[in-house]
């Protein structure tokens, strides 16, 4: 047995029905728990994440918002959904769907516990899932375990972006995979490190812009293909439901590998979010809450547009569990069914357009990771922060970075891939069990911000009124920073705890 078998045996056990219906479960009852917040609170999802100004201690909410979908948005979105159909067929889109909007929740738990208990790190704030878990759960063990395994799995996952990439570049343009490597890692280093400021302002620009490209596509084809459209629909919900005869066989595959690429694409549960979430400037949790439950929603729109993409053009081939072809429309892998797609509709395109939103997409990636593993680097050091032993690990953290992103092209796409997806599952056991453990925290802090929004002020957190401890960091915060606000809260509050 090879070590690429190994790698696959080892992603196959942890993607099981165990993993799965654990993470589906866990997002539901946060939804309901929360009485879908995510649906509920929508106008106001949008509201945080494009408010808010910057202090000298955080980034805006737009900012935050940005590098979080540059995290979510890469290549799970176009060849993770085009591997979703492969072996789950169409109906593992509508599992995706699902996933992403039940789990979106979580998105919310994590990064409103991330805001309760972030904290001063020289003249910015951090905060992240190992924060919560040392100082909600009061188990060091585990924040630590989370920490050093999430370095490991960001740095790994950057190879497989670039992997991503340059499968892309070399199959579109016949470009060596070298050429992509060096190119690729030059200009990453130029941006990795420059620091978590120069790659928000990066990200604030391009991520946007190529977002909003991707989706005016999708949107286009859709309407040139209008006819296929209804059939389209009742084929990814009847694949999914076990309506549909010619996809009946894959149901069970069809749940898994929406679910699995559902995490994979918008990282929901998963922690990695939660990271920019607690560097984020608010006076409230759940507004960076609520700021990156919207991001998972962008993540979905991406994943959609490009399922759409391929189906709607019947540039698909759907292997059946046994490896024959259900269906087989097309001669290419699944990293080739959105450019041939796209191709349907601009003759010789698809692989110009793909080929730069993979390059868009994958960068912003790893810009992401970066200010993830920066955050994981403060956590790390917090006692010493600005001291010599955490800027030098952070140097080697990124040159990690950098070296992986140049040597993602030159190793094999199945074994990366499974690499990535088994540590993928793995964090998101130790996560979603911890927001478990937490969710009533989390909670408290979306009672107490729909409280304060029923008497028309922008809302303050203070803990105490919550329940929460060892939060004290934040009655410094809103004193402050935001001193108008605490005084409309006691305004409105007056027996409130203040």
């Amino acid at each position: 047995m090879t070590i690429g078998d190994i790698i696959g045996a080892v992603d196959t056990f942890v993607w099981g029905p165990v993993l799965v219906w654990f993470c589906l479960i866990c997002g539901l009852i946060f939804s309901l728990a929360m009485k879908f917040v995510q649906i509920r609170l929508f106008k106001e999802m949008i509201k945080c994440s494009f408010g808010g100004n910057k202090s000298e201690t955080g980034m805006t909410g737009f900012q935050a918002l940005n590098i979080a979908i540059g995290g979510r948005v890469g290549t799970g979105n176009i060849t993770g959904t085009a591997s979703a159909i492969l072996f789950g067929g169409p109906g593992a889109i509508f599992w995706m769907w699902v996933m992403s909007i039940i789990c979106a929740s979580s998105a919310y738990i994590e990064s409103a516990l991330a805001q309760i208990w972030k904290q001063k790190a020289g003249d910015e704030y951090v905060g992240g899932p190992s924060f919560y878990m040392e100082k909600g759960l009061k188990a060091k063990p585990v924040g630590m375990f989370y920490a050093i395994f999430s370095i490991v799995f960001l740095i790994i996952f950057a190879g497989l972006q670039s992997n991503a990439f340059s499968s892309v570049a070399s199959l579109s343009f016949n470009i060596p995979s070298i050429v992509t490597a060096v190119a690729y890692t030059v200009l990453l280093s130029a941006v990795v490190f420059g620091g978590a400021k120069q790659i928000a302002r990066v990200a604030e620009k391009a991520v946007p812009f190529m977002s909003l490209l991707y989706v005016a596509v999708a949107v286009i084809m859709l309407i040139v293909n209008f006819k296929q459209v209804p059939s389209m629909l009742a084929m990814i919900v009847g694949s999914a439901l076990n309506m549909n005869a010619l996809f009946g066989g894959l149901v069970g595959s069809a749940v898994s590998w929406g679910v699995k690429r559902g995490i994979f694409s918008n990282e929901a549960g998963l922690g990695t979010g939660a990271w920019v979430a607690g560097c984020t400037d608010v006076s409230h949790p759940a507004k960076a809450g609520l700021s990156q439950a919207f991001s998972v929603f962008i993540s979905l729109l991406i994943c959609t547009a490009t399922a759409l993409m391929i189906l709607c053009s019947g540039r698909y081939n759907v292997l059946s569990p046994d490896g024959s072809f259900l269906v087989s429309n097309v001669v290419g892998d699944s990293s080739q069914f959105t450019a041939m797609a796209v191709d349907s509709l601009i003759s010789g395109g698809g692989a110009v357009f793909i080929a730069i939103a993979m390059f868009f997409f994958t960068f912003t990636t790893v810009m992401a990771y970066s200010v993830y593993l920066n955050c994981i680097n403060r956590y790390l050091f917090k006692s010493d922060i600005g001291g010599a032993r955490a800027k030098k690990t952070m140097v080697y953290i990124n040159l990690a970075t950098v070296i992986m992103a140049f040597a993602g092209p030159l190793i094999s796409s199945a074994t990366i891939w499974n690499l990535a997806s088994a540590m993928c599952g793995i964090i998101s056991i130790v996560n979603v069990g911890s927001l478990v453990l937490l969710y009533k925290p989390g909670l408290a802090t979306l009672k107490d911000y729909e409280r304060q929004m029923k008497k028309g002020i922008d809302p303050v957190f203070l803990p105490e009124n919550c329940g929460i401890t060892n939060a004290d960091i934040w009655n410094e915060i809103i004193r402050r920073d935001y001193a108008d606000e605490l005084a409309a809260y006691q305004k409105a509050f007056p027996n409130d705890k203040c």
